[in-house]
């Protein structure tokens, strides 16, 4: 194994180190605020977490978006706040390990939902 590969493996190992851990602290949060209170205290973080990086890669230019972007982001940023609020609710109501169990199911669900929308998904993609 080359140290690129090595790194990338750490990197995947970090990865689900944090996404794991995240439902713990989920958990332990709902013992002090409310699920949205909660999700929305997140979000802001992550939001002004995001500010510098996106200066920094613009390079001090304002970012341009197309129509078409902001469109799909305001979709994909409402899909994404019912998807974490349904999340937070379930994880008052349920185990931590069972959340996340259910959460990853997503990885078997969207090859699924391809098929109905018509995009297939390779031999690699189902094996994996």
């Amino acid at each position: 194994m080359n140290t690129t590969q090595v790194k990338k493996s750490l990197i995947l190992l970090l990865t689900a180190t944090i996404w794991g851990t995240a439902f713990v602290a989920q958990s332990v949060g709902m013992d002090y605020v409310e699920p949205f209170t909660f999700t929305c205290a997140r979000s802001i973080i992550g939001g002004i977490v995001l500010i510098p990086v996106i200066l920094f890669f613009s390079k001090g230019k304002r970012p341009l978006v197309t129509k078409a972007e902001l469109i799909g982001g305001i979709c994909c940023g409402l899909a994404l706040c019912a998807a974490s609020n349904f999340q937070q609710i379930g994880i008052v109501h349920t185990t931590v390990g069972k959340a996340g169990f259910i959460t990853a199911l997503y990885v078997v669900i969207v090859p699924i939902l391809g098929i109905f929308l018509k995009k297939k998904a390779s031999f690699v993609v189902w094996i994996s």
